[in-house]
């Protein structure tokens, strides 16, 4: 599901044009998650999840699980390796399943495995979701409410 994802990290898939007619990526606040949300549950979404992304290693995807979104962390670059750690440690602080996995993707730096990924299990409403989003990007990454995150894709 997030094989094309990765691509993203360092070129980012853009989803509307600009008035000179390039395709740029959405931007938004951590307040307009909520409704970027409420695109991707309504199919108006050109995929089946979406990432925010401000830096190109604090990308946390959001992916639909029925009626409830769970979040995903994939260490593409060697700068994103430290966070797996701190993502960790962040879900058992705050009591939420979190597990290792792979998409097989191959990441940008030497190794002899794929890239791994972290899926927080929140089974969550939109309202958690963005709560627990909100809080990583401040608490992991050291984002605020003024921050600007490219959705991608």
């Amino acid at each position: 599901m997030l094989a094309l994802a990765v691509l993203i990290i360092g070129s980012f898939v853009m989803t509307r044009r600009s008035r000179h007619g390039s395709l740029v990526a959405e931007r938004i606040k951590i307040d307009g998650l909520k409704s970027a949300l409420k695109r991707l549950k309504n199919g108006e979404t050109e995929y089946d999840f979406i990432g925010i992304i401000s830096n190109g290693i604090d990308c946390l995807y959001i992916v639909p699980k029925n009626d409830r979104f769970n979040i995903e962390f994939e260490a593409m670059l060697s700068e994103q390796l430290p966070y797996m750690e701190k993502i960790t440690r962040f879900c058992a602080a705050n009591s939420i399943k979190c597990t290792t996995t792979t998409y097989g993707n191959k990441p940008h730096y030497p190794s002899e495995t794929t890239a791994p990924v972290l899926q927080i299990e929140l089974n969550a409403t939109m309202d958690v979701v963005v709560d627990v989003t909100k809080r990583m990007q401040k608490e992991i990454f050291n984002n605020n409410d003024e921050t600007v995150y490219d959705v991608v894709p």
